[in-house]
């Protein structure tokens, strides 16, 4: 008869993959080295692979490793979830920690609301924001068991659970001594090197995805993943930037020589929701986070 598998050792295991040194598991699960030694055995044996390959000073992961090691976070992430489910759910004692990524702005946009309703009606919740990243993206829609909720524009979720946050018009970000007119026409502004906040290969805002549809190329001289960091790649330069409205109204309050003009064309507005899977519908802790999101949706301008 098959040993049952002991699920104390998905610590270790992640530990172990993750910091590749026995040493540094150890010190980062806080026990002592020969508990990692044992832990790193037990896995040893169970896998029937040595997880772990010495290479000089460094240890590299066998193929096996590598697999667990991508797999790992959606599991604990299930296990963390399947732990936490409780019938009844209080507020104002719990101490849970949840998860909403998004990129800067997105954050930004809602964190004010947010941080208020959860201040007043939760103090002791604790939230966290990761980024929207490639890995992320890609993983869709497993990868939503490894948080709460994600902000995203629709087109990249469908047919999953959402509240919609109002939409938001685009405007281009230039640099006010850019010889950029007061509402420039399309040349103008096509012409011009532009400021994009997703590499090629790893695709499009939902602005420039408008503007390929409509046969529209683009020359782009900068990429930053941070929304934020945009206005500081147009100071002083002849860029472009298509940006949303709000984020442009903080740009031109930090950087004075910004101006945010109006796009010659007509660009649908973003229109971001928090998104989430169906199978946390009736958990009673994340009904009440959604209860607090559709309250923050409704703050938001």
């Amino acid at each position: 008869m098959a040993t049952p598998p002991d699920y104390n050792l998905l610590a270790p295991l992640r530990a172990l993959l993750e910091e590749r040194n026995v040493t540094r598991a150890a010190a980062r699960l806080h026990v002592s080295q020969p508990v990692m030694s044992v832990h790193l055995a037990k896995l040893r044996a169970h896998y029937a692979d040595v997880l772990l390959v010495r290479r000089g000073n460094q240890h590299t992961l066998t193929p096996l490793a590598e697999r667990l090691l991508a797999a790992l976070p959606h599991v604990i992430a299930e296990m963390d979830q399947l732990l936490r489910l409780q019938s009844r759910f209080d507020p104002v004692t719990s101490t849970r920690t949840f998860t909403i990524a998004g990129v800067d702005y997105a954050v930004a946009r809602i964190a004010p609301a947010l941080s208020a309703a959860a201040a007043r009606d939760a103090p002791n919740i604790r939230f966290e924001f990761p980024p929207v990243d490639t890995r992320l993206v890609n993983g869709f829609p497993d990868s939503l068991r490894t948080i709460d909720t994600v902000i995203l524009p629709h087109g990249y979720l469908v047919d999953l659970p959402h509240i919609d946050l109002p939409l938001e018009r685009w405007v281009c970000l230039i640099d006010g001594a850019s010889g950029i007119a007061e509402n420039p026409s399309a040349d103008e502004l096509l012409t011009r090197p532009w400021v994009q906040n997703l590499a090629a290969r790893e695709g499009m805002n939902p602005a420039r995805r408008q503007l390929q549809f409509r046969g529209i190329e683009i020359s782009v001289a900068a990429v930053t993943p941070n929304f934020f960091v945009i206005p500081s790649l147009i100071v002083g330069t002849d860029r472009v930037a298509v940006v949303p409205a709000g984020l442009a109204a903080i740009a031109v309050t930090m950087h004075p020589r910004l101006r945010a003009v109006t796009p010659p064309l007509d660009l649908e507005p973003l229109h971001e929701a928090f998104w989430w899977l169906p199978d946390r519908e009736h958990d009673a802790e994340h009904r009440w986070l959604r209860d607090l999101l559709a309250r923050v949706a409704a703050d938001v301008t």
